[in-house]
């Protein structure tokens, strides 16, 4: 059986390329598809460009936001701030690749200033980028390339290993 895949990105850019090449097969070792993941990364990209309801959560204290964004790795298990956040079963890949393209296009053009986040609070645009890459990349590595699956022959700034 697959493991999950221990990935990081360096910039939003390297997002997409990693999708695309998930989209030439691969399986999940998780709970969701990649469609799924996709929505959920996609709601997270909308509530800051498009607001969203009130977290569910406490916020956490400073020290636990600022190791989150430095050591750059999400726990496993924690759970979304709201429901809205969960997505529904049964959606498509591509479809939702394609979503989730235009929702990180969308987060480029967003001006400061941010809005909180619902449970890490205030951020800068840096950390903002900073969460959605370690977020990104949390939920990514769930989805792993099948071994028959096309490469993309390039290099996206993205790490992965098996």
């Amino acid at each position: 059986m697959a493991e999950r895949r221990q990935l990081t990105f360096a910039s939003l850019d390297d997002v997409m390329p990693d999708v695309e090449h998930l989209l030439r097969g691969h399986i999940t070792v998780g709970q969701w598809t990649l469609g799924q993941i996709c929505r959920h990364l996609t709601s997270t990209f909308r509530w800051l460009s498009e607001g969203g309801p009130d977290a569910t959560l406490p916020p956490v204290p400073e020290a636990i936001r600022q190791r989150l964004l430095s050591v750059g790795r999400m726990r496993e298990g924690v759970q979304a701030p709201h429901p809205s956040l969960l997505p529904p079963p049964d959606l498509d890949g591509r479809t939702e690749a394609d979503i989730l393209r235009e929702a990180i296009t969308c987060f480029a053009s967003v001006t400061d200033p941010l809005p909180a986040h619902p449970v890490l609070g205030p951020m800068t645009r840096d950390e903002w980028i900073r969460f959605h890459c370690i977020h990104c990349a949390h939920h990514l590595s769930f989805a792993v390339p099948s071994p028959d699956s096309p490469s993309s022959g390039s290099s996206s700034g993205s790490t992965a290993a098996r």
